[in-house]
C-alpha cells in the first residue's frame, strides 16, 4: 500500500524536503571541512612559527612592513594580498629611515587587533597605547633603536644610504632579525 504523503494529514517530510534537507546538511558538513583545513593552515603559523614566517616572507620580498602585516593580518580579517598593499610603503622607514618598517607593520597589527572603531572608546586607545608602549621598549632594549636609519648606520631617507646599507648586506644580515624581532614581541604584547 502506497502512502500519497502530500494527501496525508500528517507531519511527515516529503522526498522534496527530504532531499533539501540532506543536501543543507552536506554543504554544512562540508563548511565545517573546510573551516577544519583553514583552522589548520592558521595552526601552521603558529605563535611559535609567526616570526620565523615574517622572517621568510621579508628575504622573499625585502619590505619588512608586507612580511609582518601579511603574517598577522589574515587572521585579523586582512588578507594576504591587501595586507600587501597597505604595508607596501612602510618599508625603509617609510622611504625615509624613519621607523622601521618591521616596528610600523607590528604598530598596524596591534592598531587592528586593539584599535577603536568609535570616537568615544577610550578603552581600546588605552589598550592600543599600552601595546605600543611595550612592543617600543621590548624593540629598543633589544636594538637600542626604533628608526632604520639608526638600526642600519646610515641615512636610509637617501639613495647613497640605501646603497651603503645593501653594500654592507644589512638587509639579509640585519633586517631579517629585525623582521623576526619585531614579530616575537608582537606575539607577547598584542595577545
Amino acid at each position: 500500500m502506497s502512502i500519497d504523503m502530500k494527501n496525508q494529514n500528517c507531519d511527515c517530510m516529503t522526498r522534496r524536503e527530504l532531499i533539501k534537507l540532506s543536501v543543507a546538511a552536506g554543504v554544512t558538513l562540508a563548511a565545517g571541512g573546510i573551516t577544519k583545513i583553514a583552522e589548520a593552515a592558521t595552526k601552521e603559523k603558529s605563535s611559535a612559527n609567526k616570526p620565523e614566517y615574517a622572517k621568510q616572507q621579508f628575504l622573499k620580498s625585502m619590505n619588512c612592513s608586507q612580511a609582518i602585516l601579511e603574517t598577522y593580518g589574515p587572521e585579523l580579517g586582512l588578507p594576504v594580498s591587501q595586507a600587501r598593499r597597505v604595508a607596501a610603503a612602510f618599508a625603509g622607514g617609510m622611504g625615509m629611515g624613519s621607523e622601521c618598517g618591521a616596528i610600523t607593520g607590528a604598530y598596524m597589527v596591534i592598531g587592528m587587533k586593539h584599535g577603536k572603531t568609535t570616537e568615544s572608546d577610550s578603552r581600546s586607545d588605552n589598550e592600543t597605547f599600552k601595546c605600543l608602549t611595550e612592543f617600543n621598549k621590548q624593540f629598543k632594549a633589544r636594538h637600542k633603536h626604533l628608526t632604520c636609519s639608526e638600526l642600519l648606520e646610515t641615512d636610509m631617507g637617501t639613495p647613497e644610504g640605501v646603497k651603503s646599507a645593501a653594500g654592507k648586506g644589512y638587509f639579509t644580515s640585519r633586517c631579517p632579525g629585525y623582521v623576526k624581532t619585531a614579530s616575537e614581541i608582537l606575539d607577547k604584547v598584542q595577545v
